[in-house]
């Protein structure tokens, strides 16, 4: 019999947890729901959470609800701040930009706390999300904060998610697929 592939567990990361990682976690609930990742025997997980305090349990921004709604999504997730247990409960913790890595890894302090499969095949717990962005050029990595933009910004934000969730979902199956040597 086949080993379980493991579930794979990710917390997207911005400042506020109020426009970005609350988008990119509706977008990727969806598209995994839509491959059937959500519900297959190794599982993939999302939640998301800020760096600071500012918007801990208010909806996410209206302009972000607003544009997820159009595209299909229900932006939904309230607002919480990443806890120093969340470095222990997820495999991948994926950033919007470089001062929210900076943020995590002060906070993580350079203990590595994840056990298990995924841990022993992807060496980065924190990453940016535009990792998996076919736009992205080197220096280019930031997903830009739309909060305080015009309605514009949240499009773009969109776009930008939509392009790049899908190459991650593949990263995290794959991940799910992979045997550690030993």
């Amino acid at each position: 019999m086949a080993a379980k592939p493991p579930t794979v567990s990710v917390l997207f990361v911005c400042l506020g947890n109020h426009c970005r990682s609350p988008s990119a976690h509706a977008v990727a609930n969806a598209l995994a729901r839509a491959n059937g990742s959500t519900r297959s025997a190794g599982a993939i997980q999302f939640d998301s959470a800020g760096t600071s305090r500012a918007h801990v349990g208010e909806a996410p921004h209206p302009l972000a609800i607003a544009e997820g709604a159009l595209r299909g999504y229900s932006v939904d997730h309230f607002g919480r701040q990443i806890h120093p247990d969340d470095f222990a409960r997820f495999d991948l913790i994926v950033a919007m930009d470089r001062m929210n890595v900076d943020d995590l890894e002060r906070m993580r302090g350079g203990v590595e706390q994840r056990v298990g499969q995924v841990a022993a095949v992807e060496p980065m717990q924190v990453q940016l999300l535009r990792r998996w962005d076919p736009y992205a050029m080197p220096g280019d990595e930031d997903l830009p904060d739309p909060w305080g933009q015009p309605r514009a910004a949240y499009e773009t934000m969109f776009d930008v998610i939509e392009r790049t969730v899908p190459s991650m979902l593949d990263h995290l199956a794959w991940l799910q697929s992979e045997r550690p040597n030993g």
